[in-house]
């Protein structure tokens, strides 16, 4: 009850942009949930090969590749709101163009806005966040923001289910056709528009605009620390590239599942994941924000090479949802840890290099590599890669950073 209590005190202490947040938050988390669902299936039934589908999960996060540190280093000294809010446009225009694309080319074109619209966010969003709640509130927000997030997708995945097939009662055919698919793609960018909203009313002076200053690490200490904070997120995005944006593909091809099962399995997957969220800042309190999120990322490698060998749907499906659990609970936690290593001015540049690494992992090799995998050994080879990729980040974290919490945040960014 007092874990309860201390929830509801901090919660009742945010700001307008605070609150704001988590609407936008909310809706996005439910157009992306959609998304996440569909596009796969989508390009499926469009004929698409895996290699092609990988190549189109890449992109996006390539053009953050490229993209990504500019932005960063722009957002640190012209604030935050106005890149925000030009995310949103790139994030509406890119999922009606590939909803509504005809041609490997069109489909091509609006994967690389998507992933300008996915820079905007990726980068600017955390930082962001940091300015907008009080120190003592940050890791309850990030955890509460993280668990709104799984718990709208929970929303998002159902209804994503479920669209294929009411427009496929309304238009014919099967909910497997290209038809309802692509209707229900205009729903998640629907859903991106209505998101934007919230957006229009938050003002850059309540946002707390970042300190002017040199966003680049200074000297040798500071670009080594960036390359501590960086190399083992880079490596567990690698990994998740590899398996996680193919888990629909994965239920569908190797247990026959109709996308109102992947939804629904996808829903509750993300009110566990939401659950154990709203657990992290206990366990951070208590153990560190270090060993909270090694521990947790370790606990899930056993899960995720049960999902990866076994064939018994009942097993598998609760090797996921503790793999989702487990891997992503501490998530919240490792982004304010990170992010409190630095100084306030350098913090969207880490992030947008944070957000470079990941994406050319999570979005750009992994799934390519992956892709490439499956083609060839099946889902089993491209899950093997990622149990391996996550235990060497989770190692390395806690190689750099285990006797970090015995300074003070405040002296590690000074």
């Amino acid at each position: 009850m007092s874990w309860l209590t201390e929830y509801l005190e901090t919660i009742r202490g945010f700001g307008k942009n605070a609150r704001l947040w988590l609407v936008v938050t909310a809706v996005s988390s439910v157009g992306w949930a959609i998304f996440n669902l569909i596009f796969n299936l989508y390009l499926h039934s469009l004929g698409c090969r895996q290699d092609f589908i990988g190549l189109l999960n890449g992109l996006p996060s390539l053009v953050v590749l490229l993209v990504g540190l500019p932005l960063g280093m722009a957002a640190d000294r012209r604030g935050y709101l106005v890149f925000l809010r030009a995310g949103a446009v790139f994030a509406v225009a890119s999922g009606l163009g590939l909803a509504l694309a005809r041609s490997p080319a069109q489909l091509l074109v609006f994967s690389l806005l998507a992933g300008i619209g996915s820079a905007l966010s990726w980068v600017i969003g955390a930082p962001f966040m940091m300015t907008i709640c009080r120190e003592e509130e940050r890791v309850t927000y990030f955890a509460l923001s993280s668990a709104v997030q799984l718990a709208m997708g929970f929303a998002g995945s159902l209804l994503g289910g479920e669209l294929p097939g009411l427009f496929a009662r309304w238009w014919g055919g099967l909910p497997s056709d290209v038809l309802p698919l692509r209707g229900a793609m205009v729903a998640a960018a629907v859903c991106s528009a209505l998101a934007a909203l919230p957006l229009l009313v938050m003002h850059e002076s309540g946002a707390g605009r970042p300190v002017s200053g040199r966003p680049l690490p200074r000297g040798r200490q500071e670009l080594v620390l960036f390359l501590k904070l960086l190399t083992p997120a880079a490596l567990v995005a690698f990994g998740a590239g590899a398996m996680v944006v193919f888990f629909q593909l994965f239920f569908h091809l190797r247990f026959q599942l109709t996308p109102s099962a992947i939804g629904v399995l996808f829903a509750f997957s993300s009110v566990s994941t939401a659950v154990a969220t709203l657990v992290s800042p206990a366990l951070a309190r208590r153990f560190g924000k270090v060993r909270t999120v090694v521990w947790t990322e370790l606990a899930s490698i056993p899960f995720l090479v049960l999902l990866a060998y076994s064939y018994d749907l009942r097993w598998v499906i609760v090797a996921y949802y503790l793999r989702q659990a487990l891997m992503n609970m501490a998530g919240p936690v490792q982004h304010i840890f990170v992010l409190e290593q630095v100084r306030p001015d350098q913090r969207a540049t880490l992030s947008s290099l944070s957000a470079m690494l990941g994406s050319l992992g999570r979005g750009g090799l992994g799934p390519i590599v992956s892709g490439f995998l499956q083609v060839r050994g099946g889902f089993s080879a491209a899950f093997t890669l990622t149990a391996v990729t996550y235990v060497l980040g989770a190692a390395l974290f806690w190689a750099f950073f285990r006797d970090a919490e015995k300074t003070p945040a405040g002296e590690a960014a000074a």
